[in-house]
Order: structure tokens, then sequence, then C-alpha cells
């Protein structure tokens, strides 16, 4: 009961722009969010996003450079596609997460971050539930062919990159691995778990504030922390309890069976929030709906 009374206090507050959506559209609108997204190359100023065989393919315009310590000189490491920093999820962030950005574009025209406090990143990872995956290999460079693969890993690596488990978080909680408060962090024993990052932030949210001044400008506390990202009824109850991912046995068809859930949960949120008919229009306008 806690949970319906906070989906309420939410559409209340934002209550006229949800009425526009009608159901067909909501449902447009959330089966885009769950759609498998793969990274074809490199835009070079000309993005393209099309819906090819129910697969959303897109180009990447992110390619960061860095400045060569000896010459002074930029360069760029060889380009790595990557679906949470594509054209299209670049698209999405940038309408639901228009208030926190107060207005700049995610990527600048150089192909580098406009902030390093707005990343995207996903949610869900693969490598750590293939790393306990028999038959998968214990790390990337063990990792065996995916004819090895059980099914149900399979199927998670053709389906997990998609816009419902994407979110942006600063460039060194979602993308690096480098200190305790990232969400891939080995000191806290994280390791890429929604729900023991969650844990984490709710535990030292002052602490995060404190580091990260700039992201958490405009998010006061962990309640709006969970709305900002759709985290209500997915990953969180309406008291703030969170929902439990990971497990001791390390059971990786169990994790993903409450990933694939949770993902699905949060689609559902975001295709009744506020931005759902920016994100129709969205949709609309490159032709993805089929």
């Amino acid at each position: 009961m806690e949970f319906k009374g906070r989906v309420v206090s939410i559409v209340r507050r934002k209550g006229s722009a949800i009425k526009m959506m009608n159901d067909k559209k909501r449902q447009e609108v959330y089966k885009i969010l769950i759609t498998p997204i793969r990274c074809t190359s490199y835009s070079n100023g000309k993005p393209i996003i099309t819906m090819a065989n129910s697969v959303i393919e897109t180009t990447q315009t992110y390619w960061p450079q860095y400045l060569d310590k000896d010459t002074g000189k930029r360069f760029r490491y060889s380009f790595n596609p990557d679906c949470d920093m594509s054209d299209f999820a670049c698209g999405f962030y940038e309408i639901v997460y228009k208030d926190i950005l107060d207005g700049i574009n995610l990527i600048d025209d150089d192909g580098n971050l406009t902030n390093q406090n707005f990343a995207g990143d996903t949610m869900n990872s693969f490598n750590y539930i293939a790393n306990i995956t028999p038959g998968a290999g214990k790390s990337t460079k063990q990792r065996t062919d995916q004819r090895e693969w059980p099914e149900y890993l399979k199927q998670y690596y053709k389906e997990y990159h998609c816009l419902a488990n994407f979110w942006i978080l600063p460039m060194e909680i979602g993308r690096k691995v480098n200190n305790k408060w990232c969400k891939g962090s080995y000191d806290n024993k994280v390791q890429d778990y929604m729900d023991r990052f969650l844990k984490l932030l709710k535990d030292n949210f002052s602490e995060y504030k404190t580091l990260y001044r700039n992201y958490f400008s405009n998010i006061n506390c962990i309640e709006g922390f969970t709305e900002v990202h759709f985290l209500f009824g997915s990953y969180l109850y309406g008291n703030l309890d969170i929902f439990g991912l990971s497990n001791n046995n390390c059971d990786g068809e169990v994790i993903i069976n409450k990933i694939q859930d949770r993902i699905k949960l949060r689609a559902t949120m975001i295709s009744k929030s506020y931005y759902a008919e920016q994100l129709w229009n969205y949709f609309n306008e490159l032709h993805l709906f089929e």
C-alpha cells in the first residue's frame, strides 16, 4: 500500500502531462524501453538510429579525447562502442533527466562528456553475472564461446542493453572501479549489483552529496534519487526498502530472472511518467514503432 501511495504522489505532481498519454501510446513506449539496443559504429557527425529485426541499431558520437602528457596533443583510444553512451541512449537521457541536466547536452561537439558528473551507465551489467555462471568463464579474459553458455545467460546477453536498464551517474560512480563509492567497487563488495549499490548510497547519502555536489545539486535526499531514476516499485519499495537481487548462493539464473523483472517494472514506471509523451514523440520521429 505504501508503494501505491508513492505513485499517486508522483502522478499528482505531474498529472496534467500524464493524462495526455493514452494506453496505446504507453504500451508503445514501454515496448521500446525494453527493446534490445545494438551500437553499430561511430557517428562521424551523422547519427543513425533504426529498428532492424526487433533490435534498435544506433551509432555513437561519444568518443572521448585525452591529452598526451609527453606531446601535449590530443588522442583517442580505439573506438569501443558502448550502448549506454550511444546516440539513442543520449537522446533518452536528455528527455528523462532534463531536470538534473539543467539544459546541457551530454556530449560536446568533440565527442567528450560535457560534464563528468553526468555519464550514461548500465544499471544491471553482464560480466559480473557471467563470471559466476558455470561454463561461461570466471572473468572477461576467460570468457568462453557463447555456445557454451546456458540458455538463460545467452538470452540475458541479447536483452540487457535497453533503455529501461540505463541511467546517468557521475563518471566516477558508474564507469570507473577505482574508488569505494563506485557501483563496481570491490572494496564495499558492491560488484555492480544494483541492490548493494543502492544500500551503499542510502547508508552514505550525505557523503555522496559532498563528493558529487554537481550531480546531487537537484537531488536532496534518497527519496529524490529514487524518483529521478524511476526506482520506486522496481528497485525500492514505497518505504525505501531495497529489493534484493544478489544472493550468497551466486545463482546466476535466479539473479537474471529478478533483474529481468526489475527492468520491465522500471519500463512501466517510465511509461507512466511525466516524460512518456516526449519519449513517444522521440521514438516516433525515429520511426521505431513497428
